[in-house]
């Protein structure tokens, strides 16, 4: 037995089933015997950076802890963005990386990748001795699970290709409830955070509860506080739709909030917030909050005020604070906060409502687009947002549930590119629905070649691509200013076309009868689609 394959039982030892990657000199023979020994799926990206974000996408979808695998030096460089965002969003994932062979600097692909990894990952496992494959790689997805993160498990390439003693052990195989991503363990919060909670509830005049995706599991129980203390409920992006139905749920707050959430909020003068990520754009740069006083729950103390400020801090499993909480209240009335009028009017709001599409003879204005979208999209899909102007469209205007991890939006390092890589690893994890992701057309073409990966994946992936012919956030941002944005535009190319050379099928569509045209054609989704849609260059999403 070679290195390589003792890695590979390693590997599978750990629950590995897929594998996304790139061949190169220092994997193609790990790849190979996974592959022909293990019957694990090696989906073949185009580049390193993407296969890394499939990864990712795939983790996201599924809350396991993927492998994705790449050569050495340029391989390892190529990767960089997409650790850092892995790094930045905390998803579990381990990085399997050849490298050179130590006693040869000179070779051509040698660089410093440890520190490399560090720099982007965060953590790495080097790899030195057959004897210690194993216990390397448990350590890598024990590191990858718990903290959780990407982690680099670097293996020099002439190591892999020594061969193996009699002596060292085959790799015990991980059970499944050990593979799973753990997060701290469920903590109750402490008495005294408890009777400060509840006494500042009862003193505000207009609460809000907010809840993020690590409040999910607590749907109810935040639910549950929210109707017994009066509160007005809302939700971040990530976990919009988790109190769909409720009265006096206001939806998405943040720089996408809508008129009404964004009114309400407004006034609020105490946010208490469940499993959420705070940051700058939940609480849009400042502007959205006003004056209120910021409660934020998280298991973990690392997140609280970590990306916005916060008032005050509480340490606790979100279900079991909030309930907590409620116990400790008795129940409230706010006739003048929680109003019929208010309820009257979440239920009257419509995102589309005042809509006047801009027009052109072969452009169609994206809120158009998107108002066919709600309209045609199947309920029941992961939805991927991709970084860029595009981006504010779908997550302003469309509802996606939040339950199951149905929305992936990679946006943590402000890396454009993500869209079609996160989608397809998306599909890969959860092949029982269909995904929707939406690119722009700049971030499709920094990553293009990933079409072919999508066709050949076969995976059931929608992917529209909102082309306005220009970098739209630098137009955006330098029109105002009178600055020329002719740099930040470009000529028209038939996405279309491309798309369909590369083994997907394609519509372009330019209005809204072309959209419920491309739609009839697509749907349901059991397969790779791409409509490639010319937006009306004028239209400027101001809060994304």
């Amino acid at each position: 037995m070679k290195v390589y394959q003792l890695l590979a039982d390693a590997l599978v030892a750990q629950g590995v089933d897929t594998v996304f990657g790139l061949l190169g000199d220092a994997n193609m023979f790990l790849v190979s015997d996974l592959v022909a020994r293990h019957g694990v799926r090696f989906v073949a990206a185009r580049n390193e950076n993407a296969a890394v974000m499939m990864a990712d996408g795939y983790a996201r979808a599924t809350g396991r802890c993927p492998v994705a695998t790449v050569t050495q030096g340029p391989g390892l460089a190529v990767a960089g963005a997409a650790l850092t965002i892995a790094r930045q969003a905390r998803t579990p994932l381990v990085l399997v990386a050849g490298d050179t062979p130590p006693g040869d600097p000179q070779h051509v692909q040698s660089f410093p990748q440890q520190p490399f990894a560090l720099a982007t990952a965060g953590e790495m496992v080097p790899v030195v001795a057959a004897a210690n494959v194993a216990r390397d790689v448990a350590t890598a997805f024990r590191l990858a699970r718990s903290a959780p993160g990407p982690v680099v498990l670097n293996v020099p390439i002439d190591l892999q290709d020594e061969d193996v003693a009699d002596d060292v052990p085959a790799p015990v195989a991980v059970p499944v409830a050990v593979a799973a991503t753990r997060r701290p363990g469920p903590a109750a919060a402490h008495p005294d955070d408890v009777a400060m909670l509840a006494a500042l509830l009862q003193q505000a005049e207009r609460p809000v509860v907010l809840a993020g995706r690590g409040a999910e599991t607590a749907a109810a129980a935040v639910r549950e506080l929210a109707d017994r203390s009066g509160a007005v409920l809302a939700t971040t992006l990530m976990a919009g739709g988790l109190f769909a139905g409720h009265p006096y749920c206001l939806g998405v707050a943040g720089g996408l909030a809508r008129p009404l959430t964004r009114r309400v909020l407004g006034e609020a003068d105490l946010v208490v917030a469940f499993g959420a990520g705070l940051n700058r754009w939940t609480a849009d740069h400042g502007r959205l909050f006003g004056q209120a006083r910021v409660v934020c729950v998280d298991i973990d103390p690392a997140a609280l005020g970590d990306r916005w400020p916060v008032d005050v801090p509480v340490v606790g499993d979100a279900e079991m604070v909030a309930s907590a909480v409620s116990a400790a209240l008795p129940v409230i009335s706010r006739p003048q906060w929680r109003s019929a009028e208010l309820a009257r009017q979440v239920a009257a709001a419509d995102a589309f409502a005042g809509l006047e599409p801009l027009q052109a003879a072969d452009r169609i204005d994206p809120r158009a687009f998107i108002r066919v979208c709600a309209r045609r999209l199947p309920p029941q899909r992961t939805t991927v947002v991709g970084v860029g102007h595009f981006g504010g469209w779908p997550n302003l205007l469309l509802d996606s549930p939040a339950t199951d991890r149905a929305l992936i939006a990679p946006w943590e390092f402000g890396s454009i590119g993500v869209g079609l890589p996160f989608a397809v690893g998306a599909a890969v994890g959860r092949p029982d629905r269909p995904v929707v992701a939406f690119e722009g057309d700049g971030s499709l073409l920094t990553g293009l070649g990933e079409l072919d990966t999508l066709a050949r994946t076969r995976a059931a992936v929608l992917l529209i691509v909102l082309d306005d012919s220009a970098y739209g956030a630098e137009v955006r941002k330098l029109r105002p200013r009178g600055v020329d944005p002719s740099l930040a535009r470009f000529p028209e190319r038939d996405l279309a076309a491309v798309a369909r050379a590369l083994g997907v099928p394609a519509w372009t569509v330019t209005d809204e009868a072309g959209a419920d045209a491309a739609f009839d054609a697509v749907l349901p989704v059991t397969g790779p689609a791409l409509l490639h849609v010319r937006v009306h260059p004028d239209a400027v999403q101001e809060h994304f």
